[in-house]
């Protein structure tokens, strides 16, 4: 198994974050986000997103479109782009039973890892009806929306494949882009369903081989996200098994999920309304609708945004 142990001091525990993700995310030392999506046949389920019923892979693509629009919008600066993260997004199950692909269109294509500043450069422009809350009043404009990927839902369920995709994508990161002293990468998984092409058990050791991969200042984040349109309650970022329903599913992606540094604790627990700040929390959300979807998705991609320079 991949490991970087070799890298970090000898008194240092890689499970206590009190030393660990604290690195200053630079220009020069970036960190990475990388997002799994299920694109599988049940994605084409309908959800109710901006007041309207569009397939969940719709208000998917658009989640993480709008995400990469706010992230160049964080990286720019009065002299320019800061290119504070390098992004990748793999799609599995779109186009057959076993597909994983990387899923940068246009002049992207080919590519794995991109700076912000490509991101920005290579953004393709459709219109799109926006509303907009202007003194409690709403109003609906079309305007031109940047995206990046567009919305598929096809097949099956590979994501054991997806998770051996992203150890691969992550390693490479890591040691051939000399990202050994980074903040570690954040992985943001999204399905609606259980995986097709592995047990529970082989699930579990792939997403610890993920977990277990780590730049000197600590582990990857592994943030799994199970969306739904059920009336059942949703789970976000739970501090135990215990608020999850009796479900081998839901404690599956409970196992899977990495426990959320300290780092990130303050912002999660105001959006969970706990008192205290730093509990421990994991990184899933289970049954999630489309505002939960929204504050993992924000919580993976700008939750570090203080530690850039």
């Amino acid at each position: 198994m991949f490991s970087l142990k070799n890298l970090l001091p000898a008194d240092w525990d890689i499970n206590l974050d009190d030393k660990l993700y604290k690195e200053i995310i630079t220009r020069k030392n970036p960190t990475a986000i990388l997002f799994l999506i299920d694109q599988s046949g049940s994605m084409a389920s309908m959800i109710n997103y901006k007041n309207k019923y569009i397939k969940y892979s719709e208000a998917v693509c658009d989640m993480i479109n709008s995400s990469f629009y706010e992230l160049i919008s964080r990286c720019t600066k009065s002299e320019g782009i800061r290119d504070y993260f390098e992004i990748c997004i793999v799609g599995y199950g779109g186009n057959s039973a076993e597909s994983v692909e990387i899923l940068w269109e246009n002049n992207l294509k080919g590519k794995n890892w991109i700076s912000i500043t490509e991101l920005k450069s290579e953004a393709q422009f459709k219109e799109q009806e926006v509303e907009t809350n202007i003194r409690g009043i709403l109003k609906k404009e079309i305007k031109k929306v940047p995206f990046w990927f567009t919305a598929v839902d096809g097949h099956e369920t590979p994501m054991g494949k997806a998770f051996d995709k992203a150890y691969e994508l992550l390693v490479d990161w890591i040691t051939k882009e000399n990202h050994q002293s980074a903040y570690p990468p954040v992985v943001i998984n999204i399905t609606d369903g259980a995986q097709s092409d592995c047990t529970n058990d082989e699930l579990l050791h792939k997403a610890e081989k993920i977990k277990s991969i780590h730049t000197t200042d600590g582990n990857v984040v592994l943030l799994n996200c199970h969306i739904s349109n059920t009336d059942e309650k949703s789970v976000l970022f739970p501090l135990s098994a215990n608020e999850l329903p009796n479900d081998i599913y839901a404690n599956n992606l409970f196992e899977a999920s990495s426990k959320m540094p300290s780092i990130y604790s303050r912002r999660i627990s105001t959006i969970r309304g706990d008192k205290d700040d730093f509990l421990n929390y994991k990184g899933m959300a289970y049954n999630a609708n489309v505002d939960v979807l929204f504050n993992l998705i924000d919580i993976g991609t700008t939750g570090t945004t203080y530690l850039t320079k």
